[in-house]
C-alpha cells in the first residue's frame, strides 16, 4: 500500500508480464547471469551464421575495391606501389615480420641476446591471437593494408602495424633522440646530436654532421643529356618538408641547395642558418648558426674550393658588413672591405654568388653595383649605371653580368678580359629596355650559356627574352609575356637546363607558378587550388632539377619531386 498526494491508501497491483518481460530486459535476472557465465570460454568464438554473413561482406568489399582500384590507383605515388622484400624467403607471411622487417621467429632467437639493449614487453594478452580483425570495413583500416589481397590479420599483426603508422605520424621526440645518443657511444651515430647553440653568435660548436655528409655522401648525378619536359602537363609529387625536424621561427628569404652535395641552407628574420640534409624521406637537420644581430636576407652556398674541402657560406642582412661561414673550421669571419666604396654601399642585405664562385655582386646605392672577391671578401670592381639599381644577374660561365634600374633600363657589362663579341672587360656590351619599362622588381638568366632572361614586375607581368635572337641596332622584344600572377612578383628561378622557370608572389596566398621554356606556357596541373603554399617568399631548384623547394611565411619549406628528372 502506497499513499497518492492526498493522502489516501492505493493498493498497487501485481506486475503482468509485459512488465516483467521489460524488468528483464532492462535489469538482467539470476537465471540469465548464470548461462551467460557459462558461455565464456566461447565468448570470442564466431557462429557459423556470423562467420558467413561476415564472408559475404568481405567478398562484397572486395568486389568494391576491384572496382574503384583503376581510380585509387591514379593517386598512388609510384613509390607505395611496391616494396622490397630483404628477408630472402618467401614463403614467410610479411604479417608475420615485425616493424623493423624481422621475423617473429628471429626476433624469438636474439631476446636474449638483446636482452640488456630492449625489455620485453610488461604484459601480454593470450587472447591477441584468437582475434580477427578487418581491414576492409572501416576507411581508417584500410590505411594499414600492405597489399591489396590483405583483408583480415591477427591480433598481433594488427597491434605491430598501429604501431608503425603512430610512428609514422608521430616521429620520435627530441629528448627521445638526445639519450639514445649519450647512450651510444657509437660517433656516427651521435654526429647528428652535435649542433651548433643558437644563443651564441658565433659558430663554435662542431659541424661533424656536415662533414660527415660532404666527404661520404655521394654527389649529385647530373645528366648532360637534354630530356625534353612536356609543355602541357607537368609530373609533380610532394615530398618531407626539408625543414620539419627543426622549422624556422619567422618567414623563409633565402634558400640555398648545396652545388655538389644533398645539402639545403635556409635563413631568415629570426637570425639563424639552418642546413639540412635532403633525402626526401628524413631530411635531417644538421647544423645552425645564429647571428645574432643579423636579420637575414640573403643566404648562399659558395661553389668555390667546395672540391677542396673548404665549404663557405655566405649571408648578410640590413647591415654593413657580410658573415662567411666556414663549414670545415667552424670559423665565422665578417667581412665589410669596401676601400673607399662604403658610402655607396651601406647595406649587404641583397648580393648574390656568381655560379663558379669568382665573385659576390651587392645593389649598392647611386646606381653602383660592386664586386668582392669570392674568396677574400675584398672590393675588386664596380659598375655605374643611371638611376637605382633594382636587381642584376651573372652569367652562367662569369663572362658578363646584367644590372636593371627601376626604370626597366638594362645593362651589359663584361667581366671577361675578352667576351665572344670582342667587348674588353668593364665594357658596356648592351644598353637595351625593357618591354614594360615600369615597375621592374626582378631580372633572371637561365638555360646554356644564359639563353633566356626574365624580367619581373611590380603588376604580376614576366617578359621572358631570349638573348640568342637579339641584334645591335635593334630593341629586343619579349617572345611572350607572362600575366597569369597580378601581384608584385618577388622571385624569379630557372631550373639549372632552363626549361622551367618558377614564378612567384609573396603578396598573395598560393601566387606560384610553373612556366615551361621556350614555349612560356604555364603549366595548368599544377599548383591546384588544394596545394598547400602558403605566401611564397623564396624558391629553389636543386643542381639536379629533381627537387623544388618552396619557402613560405609561416617558416615552412616545402619539397617537390619533378618526376620528369
Amino acid at each position: 500500500m502506497v499513499k497518492n498526494r492526498d493522502g489516501d491508501e492505493v493498493e498497487i497491483p501485481p506486475k503482468d508480464e509485459e512488465e516483467k518481460m521489460l524488468e528483464k530486459l532492462v535489469f538482467g535476472d539470476s537465471e540469465g547471469f548464470e548461462t551467460n557465465l557459462r558461455k565464456l570460454d566461447n565468448l570470442y568464438d564466431y557462429s557459423s551464421d556470423e562467420q558467413e554473413d561476415e564472408a559475404n561482406v568481405f567478398d562484397q568489399a572486395e568486389r568494391d575495391d576491384e572496382n574503384s582500384s583503376d581510380e585509387a590507383l591514379d593517386e598512388v605515388q609510384d613509390e607505395d606501389l611496391f616494396f622490397f622484400d630483404t628477408q630472402g624467403d618467401s614463403k614467410k607471411n610479411e604479417d608475420d615480420m615485425d616493424v623493423d622487417g624481422s621475423s617473429d621467429e628471429e626476433n624469438d632467437s636474439s631476446s636474449d641476446s638483446e636482452a640488456d639493449e630492449e625489455q620485453a614487453d610488461a604484459w601480454e594478452d593470450s587472447d591477441e591471437e584468437r582475434f580477427n580483425i578487418s581491414l576492409i570495413n572501416s576507411d581508417k583500416l584500410k590505411k594499414l593494408r600492405k597489399e591489396v589481397t590483405d583483408t583480415t590479420i591477427d591480433g598481433k599483426s594488427y597491434i605491430r602495424r598501429l604501431r608503425s603508422q603512430f610512428e609514422k605520424i608521430y616521429p620520435k621526440p627530441k629528448w627521445v633522440e638526445n639519450y639514445e645518443n649519450e647512450a651510444n657511444s657509437d660517433s656516427e651515430d651521435s654526429a647528428y646530436e652535435n649542433t651548433d647553440d643558437e644563443d651564441d653568435d658565433h659558430s663554435k660548436g662542431n659541424t661533424n654532421a656536415v662533414l660527415e655528409i660532404l666527404s661520404k655522401s655521394p654527389q649529385f648525378l647530373i645528366s648532360k643529356q637534354l630530356k625534353l619536359i612536356s609543355p602541357n602537363k607537368i609530373s609533380i609529387s610532394r615530398l618531407k618538408d626539408a625543414n620539419h625536424a627543426k622549422r624556422s621561427k619567422s618567414a623563409i628569404q633565402c634558400l640555398s641547395f648545396h652545388l655538389t652535395h644533398s645539402l639545403l641552407l635556409t635563413g631568415g628574420f629570426d637570425r639563424t642558418l639552418r642546413i639540412y640534409h635532403i633525402d626526401g624521406k628524413n631530411n635531417n637537420f644538421l647544423t645552425s648558426l645564429h647571428l645574432r644581430n643579423t636579420p637575414i636576407s640573403s643566404c648562399y652556398f659558395s661553389p668555390l674550393n667546395s672540391d677542396k674541402n673548404q665549404n663557405l657560406v655566405f649571408a648578410a642582412g640590413r647591415r654593413r658588413y657580410m658573415n662567411k661561414w666556414n663549414l670545415s673550421s667552424g670559423e665565422v669571419e665578417k667581412i665589410s672591405r669596401m676601400y673607399g666604396h662604403e658610402k655607396y654601399q651601406r647595406s649587404m642585405e641583397y648580393f648574390k654568388v656568381s655560379p663558379k664562385g669568382t665573385y659576390i655582386g651587392m645593389t649598392g646605392g647611386s646606381g653602383w653595383c660592386n664586386l668582392l672577391n669570392g674568396s677574400s671578401g675584398q672590393w675588386v670592381n664596380g659598375f655605374k649605371i643611371d638611376g637605382t639599381i633594382v636587381d642584376f644577374e651573372f652569367s652562367h660561365d662569369e663572362s658578363f653580368i646584367v644590372i636593371i634600374n627601376s626604370a626597366g633600363e638594362i645593362w651589359e657589362f663584361a667581366l671577361s678580359e675578352k667576351t665572344a663579341d670582342g667587348k674588353t672587360q668593364n665594357e658596356v656590351i648592351r644598353r637595351w629596355n625593357d618591354d614594360s619599362g615600369i615597375g621592374i622588381t626582378k631580372i633572371k638568366l637561365g638555360g646554356a650559356k644564359s639563353r633566356w632572361l626574365a624580367v619581373g614586375t611590380n603588376n604580376g607581368v614576366v617578359n621572358v627574352y631570349d638573348r640568342s635572337t637579339f641584334t645591335p641596332d635593334k630593341n629586343p622584344k619579349p617572345i611572350k609575356s607572362v600575366e597569369n600572377l597580378v601581384t608584385t612578383i618577388s622571385t624569379l628561378q630557372f631550373s639549372s637546363d632552363g626549361q622551367i622557370l618558377c614564378i612567384a608572389s609573396r603578396a598573395k596566398r598560393d601566387a606560384l607558378r610553373l612556366v615551361h621554356i621556350p614555349t612560356c606556357s604555364v603549366y595548368s596541373n599544377w599548383p591546384t587550388s588544394g596545394t598547400p603554399l602558403g605566401r611564397v617568399t623564396a624558391a629553389a631548384f636543386s643542381p639536379n632539377n629533381e627537387v623544388l623547394a618552396i619557402g613560405n611565411e609561416g617558416g615552412k619549406v616545402t619539397l617537390w619531386r619533378l618526376n620528369h628528372y
